[in-house]
C-alpha cells in the first residue's frame, strides 16, 4: 500500500475529484424517501393519523378513495398519533386514507405589492 507522501499532489487531487464525482452521481440517482401515514380516526374536524411523523404546522395531503386531495395542517401529536385539522371540506374521507406530507409551503411573501390585498388562510 502506498502512503500519501508517495503519490504526487496533482494525482491526489485527481483521486479526490473522481471520488467527489462518483459521490455526486450516487446522490443524483437516489430514490427520495417518502414518509406516508394513514388516517385512523376522525372526531368532528380533528383527524388522527399514524405513520406520518411531521412537525406541528406542517401541511399534509389526505388522498381520498375517489382520488381527491384534502389539505390539512398538523396541530398536535401524541406518541405515534398525529392530529390534523383540514383546511377545507372533508367529503369523501374514509378510514385508512393515505396521509402524505405536502411540499406546499404555508409562507406568504409580503411587501408593498401586497398592500390592500386580501388573502385567505392558504395564502391565496
Amino acid at each position: 500500500m502506498r502512503h500519501h507522501a508517495d503519490i504526487p499532489v496533482t494525482a491526489r487531487g485527481d483521486i479526490w475529484a473522481e471520488r467527489l464525482r462518483a459521490g455526486r452521481e450516487r446522490a443524483i440517482h437516489t430514490v427520495p424517501y417518502k414518509v406516508e401515514g394513514r388516517l385512523t380516526r376522525m372526531v368532528g374536524l380533528t383527524l388522527e393519523a399514524v405513520g406520518c411523523q411531521v412537525p406541528v404546522g406542517a401541511r399534509c395531503d389526505i388522498l381520498t378513495a375517489g382520488g381527491e386531495q384534502i389539505e390539512a395542517e398538523v396541530v398536535g401529536f401524541s406518541g405515534e398519533h398525529t392530529y390534523l385539522m383540514p383546511t377545507g371540506h372533508v367529503d369523501g374521507l374514509t378510514p385508512n386514507a393515505r396521509v402524505v406530507p405536502s411540499a406546499h409551503s404555508s409562507d406568504v411573501a409580503v411587501g408593498e405589492a401586497m398592500l390592500g390585498r386580501v388573502i385567505d388562510a392558504a395564502g391565496r
